[in-house]
């Protein structure tokens, strides 16, 4: 039940940011915040299930699920006018909306990530859901590095 609320939460979080000129720059960045929270736990969730003796299939398989559905969801949840400059309370760096291409390839770099290791987990190869839950996490590392403001 928690993990299908959990998915409920991620498509809830990018319908809201599909529809900027209908929503304040804060609910915007509330929005996103709320996704990216969702995407966390789902990824807190695989490593959680990759530890300790027996892997846990289900869970991860459900998370990966969740990881998918928010890669996917993901380009709407920058619109212009959401950034620093609206005065909302974000880590977002400027250099999303100055460099929208570049952006865009680290988005693409994580939907594609984020495809595989689903591909992997269906496939029940721990060693491959193991490499692809790393390959994941770099691809979020990547971007937090080039697009995320340290915590103030």
């Amino acid at each position: 039940m928690n993990a299908l609320w959990r998915i409920g939460a991620v498509t809830l979080a990018t319908a809201a940011v599909a529809t900027p000129l209908l929503a304040a720059p804060a609910d915007t960045v509330r929005s996103r915040i709320a996704g990216y929270r969702e995407l966390g736990a789902a990824f807190k969730a695989v490593n959680d299930g990759l530890r300790g003796g027996e892997v846990q299939t289900v869970l991860i398989a459900q998370s990966a699920r969740e990881i998918r559905n928010a890669s996917r969801g993901q380009y709407e949840w920058f619109p212009a006018g959401s950034g620093p400059q609206s005065g909302a309370k974000t880590r977002a760096k400027g250099e999303i909306w100055v460099q929208p291409a570049k952006f865009r390839t680290a988005q693409d770099a994580f939907a594609k990530a984020a495809d595989d290791f689903q591909r992997a987990v269906a496939g029940k190869d721990v060693a491959a859901i193991r490499t692809g839950a790393q390959k994941l996490g770099a691809t979020c590392k990547g971007c937090h590095d080039s697009f995320r403001a340290p915590e103030s």
